[in-house]
């Protein structure tokens, strides 16, 4: 794998103070949750469901509360960037997000544009667009299939395709909720190899998820209650 590097030394997220509380319930979600991943670091989260793993997962990435409403106090930063001041299109140059719903992640009617739309909206010129898509698409098995229709591929597909598009945005951050849901044994073992390569490379990775085998790979582990 190629050109994984970030341009700084040691970048490192620093949440502080995170509390959660949606509009129609009584208690936090958390309170005052806080922790540090850095560069080359592997953050594992994992509780039981309904303890707020993918709600983590959401707040960081800005989905709450620019797109679902609720009361999140506290701070996430990237070095001196303060994520929670940018609007929702600008979080996204510093993250890539593979969220659960994989279905739900796919909007365009071939492999190729659902790769491509992050990268143009990234403004990168058309060849480096082109090297990426082939790159990923080879990495995670799809150079036969880009121009198939996104939506007509099986759920484990549909989740390595998520993966190739996280993979060509060569984001600082990468977050990922449940990401071994519906993957073969092989496709498994090749997103532990891809993890790896990842932290070698100086990513922030943190992944929500009840598997065993991710939570060991992580150099951190965050288990809510």
């Amino acid at each position: 794998m190629k050109d994984l590097k970030i341009s700084s030394s040691c970048p490192k997220l620093q949440i502080s103070a995170l509390s959660l509380r949606f509009p129609e319930t009584q208690h936090a979600i958390w309170e005052n949750l806080s922790f540090t991943a850095s560069a080359g670091e592997i953050l594992a989260v994992t509780g039981a469901n309904a303890s707020g793993k993918t709600c983590l997962i959401e707040a960081l990435c800005g989905i709450i509360p620019h797109s679902i409403p609720a009361e999140l106090t506290g701070t996430i930063a990237l070095d001196s960037i303060n994520l929670r001041e940018l609007p929702l299109c600008e979080i996204y140059r510093y993250m890539s997000v593979a969220l659960s719903d994989a279905r739900g992640q796919m909007m365009f009617p071939s492999c190729e544009l659902e790769i491509a739309f992050a990268l143009e909206n990234m403004g990168l010129p058309a060849t480096e667009i082109r090297q990426r898509i082939d790159a990923a698409a080879a990495y995670f098995g799809f150079s036969s299939m880009l121009q198939q229709d996104s939506q007509k591929l099986s759920g484990g597909e549909q989740r390595l395709l998520l993966f190739a598009i996280c993979q060509a945005m060569h984001s600082p951050i990468l977050l990922f909720d449940e990401p071994e849901a519906g993957l073969s044994q092989g496709s498994m073992a090749l997103l532990t190899q891809w993890l790896k390569e990842l932290r070698s490379a100086g990513r922030i990775v943190i992944i929500a998820t009840h598997n065993d085998a991710l939570t060991e790979l992580a150099d951190q582990v965050i288990r809510l209650k």
